[in-house]
């Protein structure tokens, strides 16, 4: 398969908002791994996150912003200059997170979360205009459940110090 019939592919299946859901997910279980410092998990969920864009059927309907927006980023990924450049971005977003939690640093992990999370959406706008609020949904989604398990983990240290 050609890499541009590849893209095709692939992106149609993106454009199932359900692959957009799981991303958070998967950030959550890699700062977790991160966090106990196991190789094995960070590679294997690394794997599964960026393989989980395909997981799903393409839609039925497809949200015409999401798909504006999803053509964007074929065309970042189409250009080799610009591909390099977006997937170093998103690897480097990876080991932040990754460096964080492996330091043990909840706070430094949340921030880079939450400006990634937030950064995202800030991007799609500055770069397909109004199309770009589509990923809106899942990051509101992504940051009720990474600030939520923070002020979990938070709330239960705070807990155990006071009973030690």
């Amino acid at each position: 398969m050609m890499i541009q019939e590849w893209l095709d592919w692939a992106f149609q299946r993106h454009l199932n908002p359900l692959s957009w859901y799981i991303r958070p997910v998967f950030l959550v279980i890699l700062a977790f791994y991160a966090y106990k410092r196991s190789w094995k998990g960070i590679l294997i969920t690394f794997i599964l996150m960026m393989s989980s864009m395909v997981w799903f059927p393409a839609p039925d309907t497809i949200n015409p912003q999401m798909q504006t927006v999803l053509e964007y980023e074929k065309m970042l990924l189409s250009d080799p200059v610009t591909a390099v450049i977006t997937l170093t971005l998103m690897m480097a977003f990876v080991v932040a997170i990754g460096t964080a939690f492996w330091k043990h640093s909840l706070k430094m992990g949340l921030v880079i979360l939450n400006l990634a999370l937030i950064g995202k959406v800030v991007l799609s706008v500055t770069l397909t205009g109004e199309d770009g609020w589509a990923p809106l949904g899942n990051t509101i989604f992504g940051l009720i459940l990474v600030n939520g398990i923070g002020w979990l983990l938070v709330r239960r240290g705070k807990k155990n110090s006071l009973s030690a």
